[in-house]
């Protein structure tokens, strides 16, 4: 048959059976140019960009439209796919069918890459050390959704099973579905989880644990099916188990060697380039694919063996960040086009051949009642093993649907049984639909059935360091970014004097951004126990562990208790989950880096701003507005260069007047109690004018308050210097000030006398119009207060480290 309507290209189709199709056409990758009057939709090139566009631009629309229904982003993902690639792509005569050919092929170089990244991601750890529960578990939902899944393929789905798989590979179809239902996506998972807040929660944390132990069998299922359906299988098992050995004896040895010299080398330049061996690396991604790929399995397995082998640590770090956007967001998109393409809603009911219907039976009650059964037998499998595991009906109802999830593996074990030709497009395309349904439902379950109404916060009184009584424990949430964040807050600790009588409880909270599936696996670390403390120094680089640096700093100091959690979200929520875990540890200060990263120059002559994150300066001012505790930002410009076992320290804490300096005195007449700090006190004092003539006093004219919050300073003042008057490590100083510029004058007078400055955030009879004269277009005064953006945008004090602190519990303050 010769057709010139798709696309104006001519072809010739032929059609022997249902799922044999020759197709002959005219090749041209690329145009001539519009010049010579060529339709540049004739051409694969051009089609593949247009594609490419068409694709990222609805999908990413699609993920918008669903977020608010709890969606992971696989939902809209594969709904994009299969709406374009029916619509646009197949029953539209604007491309040309040779396009793709090599729509497929950058599909399948999109997965290849994939398949690297998700061995890169992949940790062993959590998966060695996994409960008993969360083991059985998973285990009964594999076994059982294999065996419901084979059993609809092989006695629901046909009616003639012999019939429709004679002389074809699709007796071995029931295997794969059985294999597609046992599946449970980790990462979508952890999006669920994250956006409904039960990441946290004991189901949470159970069903990570099951989904990452349900994917790796599916993995072994999956290759284990491939080789039983390839035609050599000997062989195909054989190169198999020989590539895996020679990726983990020679390829990761050799990548070990060569990523020391590198680090060796940096040492004296300073400056580690990872530049010419991730080259290599990425073109070793595709010569393992072709490697597996010509030894009869599927071109996936060699890209995600070499991810799994690669060695852990700063460069594997370094590629994840580099592929993690790149991949799902541009490459993925056309892999889901190309998945889209195959599936034929037609041809779930047999529409297009009823002779075929009549005899298979395959009719409307047959494939509900395959959506049906399909949708429930893991939701069924993992209720039951939950209620025998001693968990109640309504945590296991839940987590029967959060195992439900299916993902990007399921994709690839349809597509792949379908390039095997144990599926055909019917069998493919009713599984795709029914994976999809299953998916959908659960963020909505979840969110209208199973997750609580708020819980009232926990009521505790000692929600700031003032209303402490003079032994009790101070309980102290440290947030850290990075790992460039630890020293300077382990001294920041430190300094806190924790005593016999006082001791101090830290909880160390590392806070990750939820992209992928690393940053989930991060999570299901902390809730398997798989941090270990194996290091030497409580100063590490920063691609090591936050958390084995603060729990070695609790071995090495008395008094000092560490829990380090981690706290996977996304920026927008994560201060919801920062004060939930202070409430319900009664935590009296919250300590957080400020978003901007300094360093100082050589010479001593200022600041050297790093970084700038304006989403870390909206997860500070969130947590300031919500925490129901006091907030602590530090700023760190030298403390974290020092150690905290033999230094000495001279601080400095500015008191003009309000709770939230009264906070910062209270905590500073802590730290006045180390045996290594020394204490500055500096209250500045409005001059009265004598002859009753009216002074400009500018900003300080707001200070003068002569109400109860001047009061309460005046009382707060007389009894810190009755305790501190046979303390020769406090000093006391009284600053009279008339202007605002007197005061900065006062304040860059400092340069280089103290490690670190103390100041209240907030001065409630500062008025706005007066503030805002003093502040710059980067507006940091609604994150660290008027004071605290003088002092860290001054030039002067480059070398001196800033804590802002904010007073918790109830207050005047809006």
């Amino acid at each position: 048959m010769v057709n010139n309507g798709t696309g104006g290209e001519t072809y010739f189709l032929k059609a022997d059976t249902k799922d044999s199709v020759q197709l002959c056409y005219v090749r041209k990758v690329s145009p001539y140019g519009l010049w010579r009057a060529q339709n540049p939709l004739m051409q694969a090139l051009p089609v593949l960009v247009m594609r490419m566009i068409i694709t990222m631009f609805f999908t990413h629309l699609l993920v918008l439209v669903c977020k608010p229904l709890h969606q992971p982003r696989i939902v809209p993902e594969i709904l994009g796919g299969m709406a374009l690639g029916v619509v646009i792509f197949l029953k539209s005569n604007i491309f040309p069918l040779s396009s793709l050919l090599m729509l497929e092929t950058a599909g399948n170089f999109a997965l290849v890459y994939h398949m690297f990244l998700v061995g890169l991601e992949l940790d062993f750890k959590p998966i060695l050390r996994a409960g008993k529960k969360s083991l059985s578990i998973a285990l009964v939902g594999i076994v059982f959704c294999v065996l419901v899944g084979f059993g609809l393929f092989r006695y629901l789905l046909y009616k003639d099973f012999d019939y429709q798989t004679k002389a074809k590979g699709t007796k071995y179809g029931p295997f794969f579905w059985g294999i597609a239902l046992a599946t449970t996506n980790f990462s979508d998972l952890a999006g669920i989880l994250a956006d409904l807040k039960l990441l946290y929660s004991d189901v949470g944390g159970l069903a990570l644990s099951a989904s990452v132990i349900s994917d790796l069998c599916s993995w072994f299922l999956l290759l284990t099916g491939m080789a039983i359906v390839n035609h050599n299988q000997i062989l195909a098992v054989t190169s198999t188990l020989a590539f895996v050995g020679l990726c983990v004896f020679v390829v990761r040895p050799a990548l070990s060697r060569i990523i020391n010299r590198i680090r060796e080398g940096a040492r004296e330049s300073n400056n580690i380039d990872y530049h010419g061996l991730t080259c290599y690396v990425m073109a070793g991604v595709v010569l393992c694919g072709l490697i597996t790929d010509a030894g009869g399995s599927h071109s996936m397995v060699g890209p995600f063996i070499f991810g799994a082998i690669m060695p852990r640590g700063e460069f594997s770090n370094t590629l994840i960040e580099k592929l993690r956007t790149f991949v799902p967001v541009v490459l993925m998109p056309i892999y889901y086009s190309v998945n889209g393409v195959r599936v034929s809603v037609d041809d779930i009911l047999n529409l297009r051949d009823p002779a075929s219907e009549a005899k298979t039976g395959t009719n409307i009650y047959r494939v509900v009642a395959v959506f049906i059964i399909a949708f429930v037998a893991k939701i069924v499998s993992t209720f039951v093993a939950g209620l025998l595991n001693k968990m109640s009906p309504r945590d296991s109802l839940a987590l029967g649907f959060l195992m439900n999830t299916k993902g990007l593996l399921t994709i690839i074990i349809l597509n792949a049984a379908r390039d095997l030709k144990v599926l055909n497009r019917q069998t493919f395309s009713l599984m795709m639909v029914a994976i999809w349904m299953m998916t959908f439902f659960v963020g909505p379950f979840l969110a209208v059935v199973y997750k609580s109404t708020s819980r009232p916060s926990t009521q505790y009184k000692q929600r700031n360091i003032g209303g402490l009584r003079p032994k009790t424990e101070l309980r102290i949430l440290a947030c850290i970014h990075t790992s460039r964040d630890v020293p300077g807050t382990i001294n920041l600790l430190d300094a806190s004097n924790p005593t016999k009588q006082s001791p101090i409880h830290v909880l160390a909270v590392h806070l990750v951004e939820l992209t992928g599936h690393t940053s989930a696996m991060l999570l299901l670390r902390d809730t398997s126990g798989t941090n270990t403390t194996n290091i030497n120094d409580v100063y590490v680089s920063e691609n090591s562990s936050p958390s084995s640096s603060f729990e070695l700093y609790a071995k090495q100091r008395d008094n000092v208790f560490v829990q380090t959690l981690t706290a996977v979200s996304a920026y927008t929520t994560m201060h919801q989950d920062i004060c939930s875990m202070a409430e319900e540890n009664r935590v009296a200060l919250i300590i957080i880096p400020f978003h901007q990263q300094y360093s100082t120059t050589m010479d001593g002559g200022g600041p050297l701003q790093e970084s700038n994150n304006s989403h870390l300066k909206s997860l500070n001012n969130n947590l300031i507005a919500n925490a129901r505790c006091s907030v602590g930002v530090f700023v760190d410009r030298g403390l974290g260069k020092s150690t905290y076992s033999n230094c000495r320290h001279h601080f400095a804490m500015l008191f003009i007047g309000g709770v939230d300096d009264r906070e910062a005195l209270a905590y500073a007449a802590r730290m006045a109690g180390h045996p290594h700090v020394r204490l500055t006190v500096v209250r500045f004092n409005l001059k009265p004018n004598k002859e009753g003539a009216e002074v400009n006093v500018g900003i300080l004219e707001a200070m003068e308050n002569l109400g109860r919050q001047k009061t309460l300073d005046d009382l707060c003042m007389d009894e810190f210097r009755l305790r501190s008057m046979t303390d020769t490590s406090i000093e006391l100083l009284e600053k009279l000030v008339i202007s605002w510029e007197q005061t900065l004058t006062e304040i860059n007078a400092m340069e280089g006398d103290y490690d670190m400055v103390i100041v209240g955030r907030r001065h409630e009879s500062m008025s706005n119009d007066t503030a805002t004269m003093f502040l710059d277009s980067s507006n940091d005064s609604n994150e660290i207060g008027v004071v605290g953006n003088e002092l860290v945008s001054s030039a002067s004090l480059a070398t001196t480290s800033i804590l802002i602190v904010q007073q918790g519990g109830d207050s005047n303050y809006a």
